[in-house]
């Protein structure tokens, strides 16, 4: 999917301070943040204070930007590098030790999305334990590998196997749960 370009005049007239590009490229910016934002977050308060912190260091980093190469990719590091920082210095998550458990093979999985829709999809990954969410948002959506999220997270490459595995595994029961109650609701009209 290719990324939508960002005005470079934009970007240098957001480098001059001035505040009407700075709010032009923050809604050219928004919904692209918000995305990846509530895919780390429960909830969309969560969401939208880390999507503001978020344009805040893109706007302190567009000095570093170059405007050679797409603009939203290198929106989309900072975006994912502040989540998991986020997620880091979160006190409350304690990282499990499940080094014992086998690396399992992991297996894709098909959704039927003529019954879910990307809402759907969105609810079920925010009722995931959270490091089975951070895994699977970082190596299914964002394409990072094992080795990478295990860094990030610290965490090591075997458990973050197993995240992507339980998640998968959760999220195809909850789907398979949504589509027999979506069946059994057709069946009753």
């Amino acid at each position: 999917m290719p990324f939508m370009a960002i005005d470079k005049k934009l970007i240098k007239n957001c480098l001059k301070n001035d505040r009407r590009s700075q709010n032009e490229l923050y809604k050219e910016l928004f919904s692209f943040l918000m995305n990846i934002c509530i895919r780390y977050k429960n909830n969309y308060d969560d969401a939208g204070a880390a999507l503001n912190t978020i344009y805040l260091k893109v706007l302190k980093g567009l000095e570093t930007y170059q405007d050679d190469k797409a603009m939203l990719p290198w929106v989309k590091t900072i975006a994912v590098r502040h989540l998991i920082d986020e997620y880091r210095s979160d006190k409350r998550h304690e990282a499990i030790a499940l080094d014992a458990v086998p690396n399992q093979r992991v297996n894709g999985y098909s959704v039927s999305h003529d019954k879910l829709n990307v809402d759907d999809i969105l609810t079920m990954l925010t009722k995931l334990p959270i490091n089975s969410r951070n895994v699977f948002n970082l190596y299914v959506l964002d394409g990072y590998k094992h080795r990478e999220i295990a860094d990030m997270l610290g965490m090591s490459e075997g458990n973050s196997k197993w995240h992507l595995n339980q998640a998968r595994t959760q999220l195809q029961q909850m789907i398979k749960h949504e589509q027999n109650r979506t069946e059994k609701i057709r069946l009753a009209q």
